[in-house]
């Protein structure tokens, strides 16, 4: 109990700030009320009708609508190429005052001692980042990750970090419905606390039994139909919208005036310069307006919603004693941040500059690629389909003196760790790409390095700028590096500040144009073409793999 609250709250006692000619925006009556508010020692004292001499400091927000601070239900920091720290001061900005992250990409790649790094770092940002313990390191025994998180491991880092709110998305589904003993072990480690859900296109009987597993959450669902389906068997639906896979627009009609306190948004895999450009929860806010949803109910999903599943209590809300966490924007339309309250402290930027730290090893076999031809009785080849924002494939099969014409390039996954120099080789559609190569060891879920290209030099020299950077991404044609960022923690982040990671990123993105490659970010669509947990046909550092049949599956035939 805090007595000087409530000294505040009765008027005993001055308020250290008084926000005054706001709107506020109640998610627990759906109304907006013209209403001042009570600031003191980083929670909300009371919300209502008070003066200047109920303060000692006055702000007159003018109008401005005052919104809870926004909180994301389910995100990788990894994705954003930047450390904790740097990804903390980048999405404050944009409104979000919390996040609930999943450290699995760089448990994928250094274990505990990632996820413990992941953990420290967090405690320089200035925003609220709350971990789930990964739950597949690997997501499976079909490719070479550089750790392997087994119950054991499980049940440490829930002993160790007693902070972290739950376990992350389990993505082992048929380790689920098939009752294995490592899989369930993990989550009875978890004990009371929440269980994530990784069920792309689940339904019917499994659905059922994936959700009876006491799993209560799901953020891949593709349409509609599937996300109401998951709602209906009671778990928690969190819509996605990333700078990959985008489901908002799809997602939004399962939204019910009975269902939508158990849906909140997320951005799951989102980049630094989508980030600086859009906001992630902001984005998702200004797109379900635009969309047709109210917009209070918009706020609820990005605010209370997620504080309620995952159990952070006295937050996502403005109300007496609740975290004072706040977002003043202009309208609800265009949700343009005029200010934003971090317990109670307005934020102000201050410069950094990022470090220059390495993490973790790289280290290639060395091995020139040999990219392999049909023999004698092969006639067609399978081939990867990737389309752009989408983390789901299709398999096709055409002739193999076809390819050419079909605009099919050679797909590399080479093993990254130093354990036993694998290189998996497919075919690939989707991207255009006419010259050069690009590479990255941002690789979802194992992160062995991803190369795209049409013969094995040119492969082999973008393998090795990423390598020589320790990690990271490039795009390389004729023997020239066109545009490179390095990302020496872990091969997936860098220190560097959001504007200049940004910048990288569009140097990137906008280089791949003279190999042909017109995809829009094609290294976020990349990236999830070794991912063998999603279907339908991906490629690992063992060879390429059917997800629906769960089995690899020959090159050519």
């Amino acid at each position: 109990m805090d007595i000087t609250l409530i000294d505040v709250a009765l008027g005993r006692k001055k308020a250290e700030t008084l926000l005054a000619g706001g709107r506020v925006v109640n998610v627990f009556t759906g109304e907006i009320e013209e209403k001042d508010v009570l600031l003191h020692g980083g929670r909300v004292a009371a919300v209502g009708d008070f003066g200047s001499a109920d303060a000692e400091t006055v702000v007159d927000l003018d109008g401005a609508y005052l919104l809870p601070g926004l909180i994301d239900a389910h995100v990788h920091i990894e994705s954003s190429h930047m450390t904790p720290a740097s990804f903390g001061r980048a999405v404050l900005e944009k409104g979000t005052t919390t996040v609930i992250a999943d450290p699995h990409e760089i448990a994928n790649v250094a274990g505990a001692a990632g996820i413990d790094f992941m953990a420290a770092d967090a405690q320089n940002a200035p925003m609220d980042i709350f971990y789930m313990v990964p739950s597949s390191v690997p997501a499976t025994d079909k490719e070479t990750a550089g750790a392997v998180l087994d119950s054991a491991a499980t049940r440490e880092l829930f002993r160790r970090h007693p902070e972290f709110l739950g376990l992350g998305e389990v993505m082992n589904v048929p380790g689920v419905l098939g009752g294995d003993g490592e899989t369930a072990a993990k989550m009875k480690a978890a004990g009371e606390r929440p269980l994530d859900g990784h069920f792309p296109l689940g339904g019917g009987r499994e659905l059922a039994a994936f959700t009876a597993a006491g799993i209560s959450s799901d953020h891949e669902s593709v349409s509609a139909a599937e996300g109401a389906e998951k709602l209906a068997n009671g778990m928690t639906l969190l819509i996605r919208e990333g700078s990959s896979a985008r489901n908002l627009e799809t997602l939004l009609p399962a939204v019910s005036d009975h269902s939508h306190s158990r849906c909140c948004f997320c951005a799951d895999d989102i980049s630094a310069s989508d980030i600086l450009t859009h906001g992630d929860m902001l984005n998702c806010l200004k797109k379900a307006v635009a969309f047709g949803m109210d917009a209070v109910r918009a706020v609820e999903m990005a605010t209370i919603n997620p504080a309620r599943h995952y159990g952070l209590k006295r937050r996502g809300a403005i109300a007496p004693g609740y975290l004072a966490d706040l977002v003043a924007v202009g309208d609800l339309v265009d949700f343009e941040i005029r200010n934003v309250w971090k317990n109670g402290v307005l934020y102000r930027r201050e410069e950094t500059r990022g470090e220059e730290r390495r993490f973790g090893a790289f280290r290639l076999s060395g091995e020139p690629f040999r990219f392999p031809l049909p023999r004698e009785g092969e006639t067609r080849a399978a081939v990867i389909r990737a389309f752009p924002g989408q983390i789901i494939t299709e398999k096709a099969v055409y002739p193999v003196d076809s390819l050419a014409k079909q605009g099919v390039s050679r797909l590399y996954v080479a093993e990254r760790y130093g354990k036993n120099g694998n290189v998996g080789y497919g075919l690939i559609e989707g991207f255009g790409l006419t010259s050069g190569a690009i590479a990255s060891s941002v690789a979802h879920d194992s992160h062995n390095l991803l190369i795209l290209a049409n013969d094995d030099d040119e492969a082999m020299f973008a393998a090795e700028t990423v390598a020589a950077m320790g990690g990271g991404m490039a795009v390389v044609k004729n023997g020239r590096v066109l545009a490179e960022m390095a990302l020496p923690v872990a091969g997936l982040m860098s220190d560097e500040d959001v504007e200049t990671l940004a910048e990288k990123e569009r140097r990137l993105n906008g280089s791949v144009s003279e190999l042909g490659i017109s995809m829009a970010a094609p290294f976020m669509t990349l990236s999830f073409m070794a991912l063998p947990v999603v279907a339908k046909l991906k490629l690992t550092d063992r060879g390429l793999f059917d997800v629906e049949q769960f089995d690899f599956t020959p090159l050519y035939f």
